[in-house]
């Protein structure tokens, strides 16, 4: 397992469990990340998550969006690392793929 494929897996643990702790109401109780693409540089990543309520999904990915600067510190104190990338959240997997 490469270095960034390691990378990618920790962010995607950190923010299942981090994700849960935000307290907009558009974020609906269940959400799942199911992938996080780290950019060749590590400066991005692309964060693709889904939820049971299909029709919750516009609201949700503007609540996260707007709380990703909040989630880079918060992961940097986990993951106790010196740089965080900018995240950016979607639905779709073309979008995190491209």
């Amino acid at each position: 397992m490469s270095k960034s494929e390691r990378l990618e897996l920790s962010f995607s643990r950190a923010l299942s469990d981090l994700i849960p702790t935000l307290k907009d109401p558009r974020i609906p109780l269940v959400v799942t990340v199911e992938r996080v693409h780290l950019s060749k540089d590590g400066k991005t990543a692309k964060v693709l998550v889904s939820t049971l309520e299909p029709q919750d999904e516009e609201d949700m990915l503007a609540a996260l969006n707007r709380s990703a600067g909040y989630l880079q510190r918060q992961i940097s104190e986990y993951l106790q690392t010196r740089f965080t990338p900018k995240l950016s959240f979607h639905t779709d997997i073309f979008e995190v793929l491209s």
